[in-house]
């Protein structure tokens, strides 16, 4: 296992040193302290931290569309709790069409790196 070796530099700097194992930690902390004259020296061992990666998607709105101001409300149904807006139903309403657009690339499963032959998958309900 690999460890590194915190010393202050001939000009006060901090400087540090990776050597292979805690043996050779050990000698160097020797030759810092015996030959240098360094008194300050730490020594910390590497291990490996294990990573895990999840998707993230991101939503932008493109800068160029124009945003559609919402309907103004008038005053004295603003203070009621049940307002309705115009139009608003009719959005809800709406079935969603998915478009089917068709791609040369592989269609990838979630977050795994693996082509699904077609097969569509959300990921967190497989």
């Amino acid at each position: 296992m690999e460890h590194v070796v915190f010393f202050p530099a001939h000009d006060g700097s901090p400087a540090f040193r990776r050597v292979a194992n805690l043996e050779d930690a050990v000698r160097l902390v020797e030759h810092l302290r015996n030959i240098e004259g360094v008194n300050e020296v730490s020594c910390h061992a590497l291990t490996e931290v294990p990573l895990a990666f999840r998707a993230y998607y991101r939503v932008e709105v493109p800068t160029g569309a124009p945003a559609e101001e919402p309907a103004a409300v008038p005053a004295q149904v603003a203070d009621q709790h049940d307002v309705e807006v115009p139009g608003l139903a009719d959005a809800v309403a709406a079935p969603q069409v998915e478009a089917d657009q068709p791609s040369d690339e592989p269609v990838m499963a979630s977050a795994n790196g693996r082509a699904t032959d077609g097969a569509k998958s959300l990921g967190f309900f497989a």
